[in-house]
């Protein structure tokens, strides 16, 4: 038999039908199992992690059959430590079960910065140091000085602190500034309705400081204590209440919006 007579032959194609047959099912079942190992068609939704402790997701993420890793971790103010504050992916999505979720956590500690050199710069140059470095200005004394405006010292908690100490970021920095005309009367500003870091810069571009800080009772935790606004001051800013340079002015603060707004009416 030639091979073209082969071709024809119904042994051939009997042969070639049960190949293709062959073929068919070989993807059919590839397919299949294809399906099972991608977990084809077996979504869930990915739950909102944010604003939860790391300790408290664990048992929500096996429910939901995911699993999680920690690829982050920064450190804000107020927050509390291993609260997770991004998740990709976001929640709402769909994703396959078995999805790891990638998390950046709140650190526990505060990171470490060197204390930079502040004496002998401005008070302006100075709160810019603070801000790269991840401090924060804290009280601004006034010292009779010729050298208006110049840092004389840099405290923490009162003491003294060298140039190179490592502190935690965040941390509030008490500046000594030299003031050479202390019979220089200004006009005293409002801080009604600023947090406590606005009201420290305007009374500090007008070269007074912050005295007594009195919290409302609804200023409770160090998270309350970011959101709080001024809500009363002593003395007033009337627009004609004049203070000597160098002055303190004592600051009332709370979340409560409604005290601020009966503040400002008051002040019209």
């Amino acid at each position: 038999m030639t091979f073209f007579k082969f071709l024809r032959s119904k042994s051939f194609l009997w042969q070639l039908l049960f190949m293709l047959i062959a073929l068919i099912l070989l993807l059919l079942i590839m397919g299949w199992l294809l399906g099972i190992y991608t977990k084809s068609g077996r979504t869930v939704l990915v739950p909102d992690l944010k604003g939860h402790q790391i300790a408290s997701i664990e048992l929500e993420l096996k429910n939901s059959d995911l699993d999680y890793e920690i690829i982050d971790s920064i450190y804000s103010e107020g927050a509390r430590g291993g609260m997770i504050v991004d998740q990709i992916p976001a929640s709402g999505k769909k994703v396959k079960k078995g999805r790891k979720v990638f998390l950046t956590i709140n650190a526990f500690d505060r990171p470490k910065v060197k204390m930079p050199q502040l004496v002998d710069y401005s008070l302006r140059n100075a709160q810019v140091v603070l801000n790269v470095k991840g401090l924060r200005l804290g009280k601004v004394l006034y010292k009779p000085s010729e050298y208006n405006d110049l840092v004389l010292e840099q405290r923490v908690e009162g003491q003294p602190i060298k140039e190179g100490t490592e502190i935690a970021k965040g941390t509030a920095i008490d500046l000594i500034v030299g003031r050479n005309n202390s019979s220089k009367q200004v006009v005293v500003p409002s801080c009604i309705g600023m947090p406590l870091h606005n009201a420290r810069t305007t009374l500090n571009e007008k070269s007074l400081g912050i005295g007594n800080l009195y919290y409302d009772t609804n200023v409770a935790t160090a998270e309350d204590s970011l959101s709080a606004v001024v809500y009363q001051q002593n003395p007033m800013a009337d627009g004609t209440q004049q203070m000597p340079i160098g002055s303190s002015i004592h600051l009332w603060l709370t979340t409560d919006m409604q005290k601020v707004v009966d503040a400002q009416i008051a002040a019209e």
